[in-house]
């Protein structure tokens, strides 16, 4: 991660993909020198470099070169950046990585959290949080009480610390050791389901092209396999792939016979035991998918077996679903 750090103050700074310095509020760092601009200066991640640019009436200083309205300019690890002329907005370049997804820390002093694509947190003791990156590019944090969608700047907390999330560009990597993206992207997994003829067992099994998972029997896979069942019944009727399955939180925990937030709380179980159990550079399956309340199951192949019959197989990429059981 590219940082800056203030000379006078020893402040240190996280550079955003596109981070511009001024005396505007909506500045990503604000310059309290007078003789700022309301956009003084920006700093952009372009071609796989970092590049400054002067916007101000006062100019900007690098390394002792007084920049007026300049073109994109490359500076180096221990260049200083100054701001106007005062010297107190100084700025010393401290590294020059390509931006990441990561958490920085607000109000202490720990090391920011360089996000993979699948993370419990904290990464050390009991598990409070999980934020995974979907097939869709969002990033989703699941705490044992809710789930909801990352926006970048959004506040999270752990582990009695708070944080802030900062999320990169598209095409940017996300990863931990600079892994591509490519890397992690695994075929359409399938899920097997077999539960017990009175129901009260449920065992579940993930594979891909790479691996096969044996997940065991969890009280929380009657949930996901509720869901399954939910978006089977969907397709059936033949309703439209993105309609399929949708169920409110609070009537799906009506239907388990539990409370939404033990209904959340087993959610969270789920993607727990799923980070575990896959490889830390796996990208985490989309299980569950919420909106506005609701949720369902995800756009995943799995197949049912009640007892030793088929129950269902289904394929959301493919017209229909197969229903016909096997003989015992």
């Amino acid at each position: 991660m590219a940082i800056l750090s203030n000379r006078a103050t020893q402040r240190k700074i996280y550079l955003r993909t596109h981070h511009v310095f001024g005396r505007s509020n909506s500045a990503d760092t604000f310059l309290e020198n007078l003789d700022a601009s309301q956009v003084h200066a920006s700093i952009s991640w372009i071609a796989g470099a970092w590049e400054l640019r002067d916007h101000s009436r006062n100019g900007s200083v690098l390394d002792g070169v007084v920049l007026h309205h300049s073109l994109g300019l490359g500076f180096k690890v221990g260049s200083v950046i100054e701001f106007g002329r005062d010297r107190g907005a100084a700025w010393l370049v401290e590294d020059l990585s390509a931006p990441t997804n990561l958490l920085w820390p607000r109000g202490h002093e720990a090391a920011p959290i360089a996000l993979a694509s699948s993370n419990l947190l904290p990464r050390e003791g009991a598990t409070e949080l999980a934020i995974d990156c979907n097939e869709r590019g969002q990033w989703i944090c699941t705490g044992p009480q809710h789930s909801w969608v990352l926006e970048d700047g959004d506040e999270v907390r752990f582990a009695g610390k708070r944080w802030c999330f900062i999320m990169a560009t598209e095409g940017t990597s996300t990863l931990q050791g600079n892994e591509s993206m490519a890397s992690v992207l695994s075929a359409p997994c399938t899920l097997s389901f077999t539960v017990s003829l009175d129901e009260e067992h449920v065992w579940l099994a993930l594979a891909d092209d790479r691996q096969q998972l044996d997940l065991g029997e969890r009280s929380h896979h009657y949930t996901l396999l509720t869901l399954a069942r939910l978006r089977l019944a969907d397709a059936r009727r033949q309703l439209d792939s993105r309609a399929q399955g949708w169920v409110e939180l609070e009537s799906l925990a009506k239907m388990l016979g539990i409370d939404p937030g033990h209904l959340n709380i087993q959610i969270f179980r789920l993607r727990k035991q799923l980070a575990l159990a896959l490889p830390c550079s796996s990208r985490l399956p989309e299980l569950v998918e919420r909106r506005r309340g609701s949720l369902r199951f995800g756009n995943l192949r799995f197949s049912i077996v009640r007892g030793v019959k088929l129950e269902a197989n289904f394929d959301p990429f493919a017209q229909g679903c197969n229903t016909e059981a096997l003989a015992a």
